[in-house]
């Protein structure tokens, strides 16, 4: 497994295949109702989120009212050397009632337990640099120490084949800082298929190739990156890039 996934990895435009790897293997051995991989920046916030089985609804709801008040939100552990980390034991049943974060975004989303897999570079001490964020959902039970242990012995392997692909990638900056002359309303993030696609585009496909790999039609591709350029107060292809990853 370890060997598949640094394989995928060893080129930029390789490394969502295997992002993608990595996913499927902790699906396996731990099972998880929804995954979301993010970058953890210098500052410690999380960034370049990637959904696996999560809705884009229930995702910028976390991001827009909920991130600062996950008690598993990265700035929490930037200085502990665990490298996974659960809902049960940050945030215990029995002070469930008095969280917010639980009682008006979790609960209502039917999760039931959050684990996450934190990764980190040996260069750069011992904050995490990404982290996976597995999510277990109604009628799914919590995860159990088995659960746990497999997740911990799966780490090191994903540490290892991720990591020095991290160090050559930028997270797409989905928070920008626009210019007074764009309009407000066309300010709201990047949805998580425009994401797909900005990252197909700096790649070097075409809207053919994009079209072809998301199983959409040209059109359909075409419209997406209009409404991307304006949301970004940009023109081509080349100012999007350097918008979202330079």
């Amino acid at each position: 497994m370890l060997n598949t996934i640094r394989d995928e990895a060893a080129s930029q435009s390789a490394f969502m295949p295997a992002l993608g790897a990595a996913v499927s293997a902790l699906a396996q051995l731990v099972r998880p109702s929804a995954t979301v991989f993010y970058w953890v920046g210098a500052d410690n916030e999380p960034s370049g989120f990637e959904l696996f089985g999560m809705s884009e609804t229930m995702h910028r709801t976390y991001l827009q009212r909920y991130c600062t008040l996950d008690p598993l939100h990265p700035s929490r552990f930037a200085t502990q050397t665990d490298s996974v980390l659960t809902l049960a034991g940050e945030l215990p049943e029995t002070l469930r009632g008095g969280s917010v974060y639980w009682r008006r975004f979790l609960n209502p989303h039917q999760v039931v337990d959050v684990m996450e897999v934190l990764l980190r570079d040996g260069t750069r001490g011992t904050r995490p640099v990404a982290a996976f964020s597995l999510l277990r959902m109604a009628p799914a039970e919590a995860f159990s120490e088995d659960d746990q242990q497999h997740a911990r012995a799966v780490q090191p392997l994903l540490e290892a084949a991720l990591v020095p692909a991290l160090r050559d990638q930028r997270p797409m900056r989905t928070h920008l800082r626009h210019s007074a002359d764009v309009d407000a309303n066309i300010r709201s993030n990047l949805t998580h298929r425009e994401q797909q696609i900005a990252r197909l585009v700096r790649n070097g496909l075409s809207n053919k190739e994009i079209a072809r790999d998301l199983a959409l039609a040209q059109p359909t591709v075409k419209t997406h990156l209009l409404r991307m350029f304006r949301k970004l107060g940009v023109s081509s292809r080349t100012e999007m890039i350097g918008a979202l990853f330079l």
